[in-house]
């Protein structure tokens, strides 16, 4: 004898909350309508698959979005219109990892700080004393404990690049102060806006990497990654500063002129964050967790 589904389970009134329903999904609390399907074991088995399988084909036209017509993403999802857009945070993880792996193989240190970057910073003779005083009291030398600096940074500056969400939504904050919008839209825009900056930033590698190469051929000079990244720097600000300029008219408005300040001030906002606060920021988590 086959076993069937409790028919109690499969009626007119929403199982979790009783409202009637009116299709597959409570216009109430927005449970599911079960049917005999979700009591076969190949369902469960094809969800099983699914979770472990899923791409969302969202974050694809999400990034494309971003780069092509910045801005329009962030309107529809802060006007309501949620569904054919990815989840902001899906898609910066999915744009982060794409981003570390590419800045991995091209030994990029845009947020990966090694510990000789930490040195030249503000506050690189606080630091240093906070190294030479526990290599002292691990008997280590300074520099042997750079090198588990080093390894451990390399790990933590993936996960801390989350940390640029709530520093550009402040920075939105200031910018749209008058507009009296909720913080949580700019951290919406914010989470948008760092996933386009690392989407730029791939786009602009190829090229800022073959400008470089022939500026060293001219001057019949090796490949340097130290030019390279200062040459890179300045433009990828500008690369950023122009993408920024389109995502915030569209998504705020104003002229052109307004949004071009404020995409100027997010570009230079962004890279005094990056030496500012993020580097002392990684330097902290990694000498703690030492």
């Amino acid at each position: 004898m086959s076993a069937t589904a409790p028919t109690a389970r499969v009626g007119a009134a929403c199982a979790t909350c009783g409202t009637a329903l009116q299709g597959s999904f409570c216009h109430h609390c927005g449970e599911k309508r079960l049917d005999y399907h979700d009591y076969h074991l190949g369902h469960f088995l094809e969800h099983a698959v699914d979770t472990a399988t899923h791409f969302d084909l969202k974050v694809v036209k999400g990034a494309w979005s971003l780069l092509r017509r910045p801005g329009l993403m962030t309107r529809e999802v802060l006007a309501g219109r949620r569904v054919p857009w990815p989840k902001p945070l899906q898609l910066f993880l999915v744009v982060n990892l794409l981003f570390v792996f590419a800045a991995h193989k091209l030994k990029l240190q845009i947020f990966n700080t090694p510990w000789r970057y930490h040195l030249d910073n503000w506050y690189g003779g606080w630091a240093a004393g906070r190294m030479q005083s526990l290599a002292a009291r691990r008997g280590l030398a300074v520099d042997q404990l750079a090198e588990q600096f080093n390894a451990s940074a390399n790990v933590l500056s993936k996960t801390l690049i989350f940390a640029f969400i709530p520093l550009l939504a402040l920075l939105l904050t200031a910018l749209f102060w008058r507009q009296r919008r909720y913080f949580l839209e700019h951290v919406v825009t914010a989470t948008h806006l760092i996933s386009q900056i690392l989407l730029v930033e791939l786009v602009m590698i190829a090229p800022g990497t073959a400008l470089i190469w022939l500026i060293n051929q001219a001057r019949d000079e090796p490949l340097g990654f130290g030019n390279r990244d200062m040459v890179a720097t300045a433009i990828i600000t500008l690369s950023i500063t122009a993408w920024a300029a389109l995502l915030l008219r569209r998504t705020y408005g104003g002229s052109a002129l307004a949004a071009g300040a404020r995409g100027l001030a997010v570009g230079i906002g962004f890279f005094w964050l990056l030496i500012n606060v993020y580097r002392p920021l990684l330097f902290l988590v990694t000498y703690w967790l030492l």
